[in-house]
């Protein structure tokens, strides 16, 4: 049930130091960019640049975890001049960020020594990513399309999964139609891939990372997730609470999307928690709840609101449901039950309803440690609801609680786009009165 409110864009360098001083690892070039594409010019070599910001969290985990690294400093080293720009530091450095597009860090960059673009990558890599598309670049290995094009000919598996392990990282990168063209060809790379997998072979870590990459979240009945199902056992002896992570959070997506549709089919897959998927859901956290108790509460009251339309019996059993979590309760259980009211009654609630949403919501801003992303969310919600009820100067202050919550945001991107929306809501406040 957990709620995933906003995507994250920044993807870690405080650089105020050079990874040349560790000794090993990547030695990057002092000058200019233009210096640096005329010494790869006069050494016959390629230009890595790594583009980042001093508050860039996954810039960090580029620096001390993979340019660092001996092996990757000597592939290197050996064949690029290697540089990092500062996005904000005015002058050539901004100038440089801003005439290759660079909208998010760390982006890193293999150029020609023309200033051709060779490839582009968004987003930290692992050092195994990092240094094979290095070498894609100098021609060592093939490329992502050239290798695509082999697996899908060859019908070869080992092709096929490093296609499929590449895929995230190759397609995340493109826009537009070529980003459309490539999602199609993965998707139906990847179905021939489980289907011809798919046996005590596919048991293993780097299919499983597959699976959670592109495999159907939400379709009942789905093979793969039923071959996972029928293997739990050996999939949870072998990798550990990852596959039954990953059961969970398939058979709710089922029980969620029949229980909004009105289908009381959603009640036969709720029984699965007692049934082939008990060693899944027992490794989740219900408090004094059993599993099956905690989400039949829960998809039964998604089925009250959705298909039958009864607010009020859907607030008495949202009550039981808190009364009997007890002291496990949590700001995530307020929050989210008081979500789905506002959204899955369209907000058509009378003020009585909303009352019940704000007690839910102002309880959920009283839990300490919750995170900032969901106290923006609740906070939000709580504006929203002060303003349906009228109470334009509690939902003017909850607002601009939201917004200087917005401001803790460290990704100043994200933060800005939260600062424009309770900006935007504080105007229509004021149209309102």
């Amino acid at each position: 049930m957990t709620k995933k409110y906003f995507v994250m864009i920044c993807f870690t360098l405080f650089m105020g130091w050079s990874v040349s001083s560790y000794g090993q690892g990547i030695q990057f070039f002092k000058g200019t960019f233009d210096e640096a594409l005329a010494k790869a010019k006069q050494e016959n070599k390629l230009v890595f640049v790594d583009f980042y910001a001093v508050w860039c969290g996954p810039c960090k985990q580029m620096t001390e975890k993979v340019f660092v690294d001996e092996e990757v400093g000597k592939f290197m080293n050996d064949k690029f001049i290697c540089m990092q720009v500062d996005v904000e530091k005015a002058g050539w450095q901004k100038e440089t960020a801003e005439k290759f597009n660079v909208t998010v860090l760390p982006t890193l960059i293999f150029f020609k020594p023309d200033a051709t673009v060779a490839s582009r990558l968004v987003g930290a890599r692992e050092k195994a990513d990092f240094l094979n598309s290095a070498k894609v670049v100098c021609g060592e290995r093939l490329s992502f399309d050239k290798l695509y094009d082999r697996a899908k000919s060859k019908k070869d598996l080992a092709d096929m999964q490093l296609v499929l392990k590449q895929a995230p990282e190759e397609v995340g990168g493109m826009q537009g139609m070529e980003a459309q063209k490539w999602i199609v060809r993965i998707d139906k790379l990847y179905a021939e891939y489980a289907k011809m997998k798919m046996g005590p072979d596919f048991i293993n870590k780097e299919d499983l990372q597959i699976v959670q990459a592109f495999n159907k979240k939400n379709v009942k009945d789905d093979a793969v997730m039923e071959f996972i199902a029928k293997n739990l056992e050996t999939y949870m002896n072998k990798l550990g609470e990852a596959p039954g992570i990953l059961m969970v959070e398939y058979n709710n997506a089922v029980v969620g999307q029949l229980a909004k549709a009105g289908k009381d089919e959603y009640k036969k897959y709720l029984e699965r928690i007692n049934g082939d998927l008990e060693t899944a859901y027992a490794i989740m956290p219900t408090g004094t709840l059993t599993p099956y108790e905690k989400f039949k509460y829960y998809y039964d009251g998604m089925y009250l609101l959705s298909y039958k339309k009864d607010v009020d019996s859907y607030v008495q059993l949202m009550n039981k449901y808190i009364a009997a979590l007890g002291n496990q309760v949590s700001a995530n259980d307020y929050g989210e039950i008081a979500q789905n009211m506002y959204v899955m009654s369209k907000g058509k609630l009378n003020n009585e309803q909303l009352g019940q949403v704000k007690d839910w919501l102002v309880k959920a801003m009283q839990y300490e440690g919750t995170g900032l992303i969901d106290r923006i969310n609740f906070v939000t919600m709580l504006g929203d609801t002060y303003k349906a009820l009228k109470q334009l100067d509690k939902a003017k202050e909850a607002y601009n609680q939201g917004y200087m919550e917005a401001l803790q945001i460290e990704n100043k991107m994200r933060s800005a786009q939260i600062q424009m929306i309770m900006k935007r809501k504080l105007e229509a406040l004021e149209l309102a009165k």
